[in-house]
């Protein structure tokens, strides 16, 4: 086998996973309207639609119906080309070429060119916390009007599941539209994708419409890549935070489709002849995030007290209930991933509040205040701080539940003075360095900087089979849990409804509506 064969199948192998379900006016939403209009019921408002600039997941939904990526992932997880033609590796493993497809034209008609993606790229390496780490040392250039060329210093197996990578994802925008924001967001939300931006009327829905220049990629449909058609002429995403106006909204049909269906409505909506209600397993896992840069969390001893004390099924049956909903497991990535170690599964679950006094107490607490910032806009979200707040208080921490809508949440948690934990969920990853609270080169909110876990993600990324990356793995999990920058709580299995005159409508990495339809 050639050197760039054995690179290439390298990059396969070590981003497959098992196939999964890895989310102008309007009519009012209860009309009954057209027959190609669908109306996607949301949790809550994004802070903005600039895919480049947040993690936020309702980015994410919405986002990768107006933008594309350069390369992309098919139902196992291969990376596979998108606007990129093909993937070309040279046989030393530095230099990868992507000559792109022709004919592909922006929402605004400019035609994409290799410019395009190497600002786009750029911009996405400037403010992704994967891509600063990944890609910094990379220089991307165009070598000509359709090939993008980008060169690492050495080989790098993370490189391609990077550009890939759905969250923060490495989009294509026109290189004007990335001058025009400058240090700021785009003002324009102008892709590829099948989608083109409309409208968003705040407080109540985003608007995209079909995009009629769409050309799609080539062959069958298969997770983020291939076919993709706009089988509705528009999409409104209407902002709902209420679950109980969720579960309302689509058994009445103001809604066709909902997410984060509260899981005490399941048995009832199940029953429905109306409704298809699915439980994507697993759909995420839920975890507390720590503020290790500054204030009483950046005492690795303190995060342990808390650790030692947390009971994380009384939390999980707080925000799922039964346990067809969620699932105790410890590990960074799922079980079902070719990636999953045990390592660390002594420190996790130990729900030992004495052994959590007396670490709190070596450490010289003196009875500061823990602020905790949360948000109802996400149930679980809210049911989990409400645990936590009890746990801590039952060691002798006293804690302030600041309750914010989720755009306030995103912003003060950017703020290492406003908070000392939130919680969150995080959505597969291709390959376990991706994870964010790991890498301080990500920046990422609570700001873990540990030398020795970069060091190791460094040695995993560079490491020349998937049999040695895992061995490195192990050290990581166990670095995690000795240090604990965040707490997994554990996985849980989240409840979509769509009505079933609606076709189509898929689960990877999060929910997709092109190839979707309503009869």
């Amino acid at each position: 086998m050639t050197r760039t064969n054995k690179l290439a199948a390298l990059f396969i192998v070590l981003v497959m996973l098992f196939t999964l379900g890895c989310g102008g006016s309007s009519p009012a939403a209860g009309d009954k309207g057209k027959k190609k209009d669908l109306k996607v019921g949301l949790t809550a408002a994004p802070p903005h639609i600039d895919m480049h600039r947040t993690t936020a997941t309702l980015t994410q939904q919405v986002g990768w119906h107006i933008f594309e990526y350069l390369v992309t992932l098919d139902e196992k997880y291969n990376v596979v080309p998108s606007l990129a033609e093909k993937i070309e590796v040279s046989p030393d493993g530095k230099t990868f070429t992507f000559p792109l497809r022709k004919g592909i034209k922006f929402h605004n008609g400019k035609e994409l060119t290799a410019d395009d993606v190497v600002a786009s790229l750029l911009r996405w390496r400037k403010y992704s916390t994967i891509g600063r780490a990944v890609v910094a040392p990379a220089t991307i250039t165009a070598k000509d009007k359709n090939t993008v060329v980008i060169t690492l210093p050495k080989p790098s197996s993370a490189l391609l599941p990077a550009l890939a990578y759905p969250s923060q994802g490495a989009v294509i925008m026109p290189k004007e539209i990335i001058a025009e924001a400058g240090e700021g967001n785009v003002k324009k939300y102008i892709g590829t994708g099948p989608f083109e931006f409309v409208e968003w009327k705040q407080n109540q829905f985003i608007h995209v419409k079909k995009y009629a220049g769409y050309k799609s990629a080539p062959g069958p449909s298969s997770g983020l890549s291939g076919k993709k058609e706009a089988l509705v002429d528009n999409i409104y995403f209407y902002l709902v935070p209420d679950p109980a106006t969720r579960v309302a909204g689509i058994q009445s049909g103001e809604y066709d489709t909902v997410e984060q269906v509260p899981t005490d409505s399941y048995e009832i909506l199940k029953k429905d002849p109306n409704l298809d209600v699915r439980v994507n397993r697993p759909s995420s896992y839920v975890a507390m995030v720590f503020n290790t840069k500054s204030g009483l969390f950046a005492d690795v001893k303190k995060r342990q007290a808390v650790n030692a004390a947390l009971n994380s099924e009384t939390v999980l049956k707080a925000i799922a209930g039964s346990p067809q909903f969620y699932e105790l497991n410890h590990g960074l990535v799922f079980k079902e991933q070719i990636w999953y170690v045990d390592s660390g599964k002594e420190k996790y679950n130990q729900n030992n509040p004495e052994l959590g006094k007396k670490l709190l107490a070596e450490s010289g607490y003196k009875g500061e205040p823990v602020t905790i910032i949360t948000s109802r806009d996400y149930d679980y979200m809210y049911k989990s701080a409400v645990v936590l707040k009890d746990t801590l208080e039952k060691i002798g921490m006293p804690v302030k539940l600041e309750v914010y809508d989720w755009p306030t949440v995103l912003s003060k948690r950017g703020n290492d003075k406003l908070w000392n934990i939130f919680v969150t969920g995080f959505l597969i990853t291709v390959e376990p360095s991706q994870t964010l609270y790991l890498d301080s080169r990500f920046k990422w909110a609570g700001w873990y900087n540990n030398p020795k876990m970069d060091a190791l993600l460094d040695e995993m990324r560079e490491s020349p089979n998937l049999d040695q990356a895992k061995k490195v793995f192990e050290k990581v999990q166990s670095l995690y849990w000795e240090e604990v920058p965040t707490i997994k709580f554990g996985n849980v299995h989240q409840v979509f409804a769509t009505r079933k005159n609606v076709k189509g409508a898929k689960f990877f990495c999060d929910k997709q509506f092109w190839n979707t339809s309503v009869e």
